[in-house]
């Protein structure tokens, strides 16, 4: 959807989301290593392993965010300079950083969402509760295309976003995503 604002708002959103893919990357890493523990855990029956080491990811998702977001918020714009530097064909240049820097400012409030969904959602996996997963990122992703149509085109008398809706939709669904799996834990 974002591809139909144009050169700039695609260019910015893609260097955004290539940091930020960065982060994805050491969250997921943080949760399979401590996942073969509590798979392990859970295989012996050690629910209190399994407690521990489901805490041990939450910290350290949450020390993995808090380390994305000084870095993006110290050297973002930096970073983000650099990709657009070497890119070619992506139009007006300053144009393209200011969308991708309004896009990874708002994205950033989705991060820590993100993190503890990721945590909660590989110990469930890890324990062999596989659907409320599931049922957690499809309610994201509708949350995320529903979103994105009305504030990135501006429907249903929603202001006209851009990029910047993408954003906010995107964050929504982290914030849906984590409220499903809260809510399916405290009920199981």
């Amino acid at each position: 959807m974002v591809g139909s604002l144009g050169t700039e708002q695609v260019a910015g959103v893609a260097i955004a989301n290539q940091l930020i893919f960065v982060f994805y990357l050491c969250i997921f890493g943080a949760v399979s290593g401590a996942g073969i523990f509590t798979a392990q855990f859970f295989g012996s029956k050690n629910l209190d392993g399994v407690r521990n080491t489901f805490q041990l990811k939450l910290i350290i998702n949450t020390c993995i965010t808090l380390i994305g977001i000084a870095i993006f918020v110290i050297y973002g714009d930096r970073l983000m300079r650099q990709y657009l530097l070497g890119e070619s064909n992506i139009g007006n240049v300053e144009l393209a950083f200011y969308f991708g820097k309004n896009y990874i400012w708002i994205m950033m409030i989705g991060l820590l969402p993100f993190a503890w969904s990721q945590s909660i959602s590989s110990t469930l996996r890890e324990c062999g509760e596989t659907v409320s997963p599931m049922v957690a990122s499809i309610a994201a992703v509708a949350t995320n295309f529903i979103l994105n149509l009305i504030l990135i085109f501006g429907l249903l008398g929603a202001p006209k976003l851009g990029s910047n809706g993408a954003a906010i939709a995107t964050v929504a669904s982290r914030f849906v995503e984590l409220g499903v799996l809260v809510v399916w834990v405290c009920l199981h």
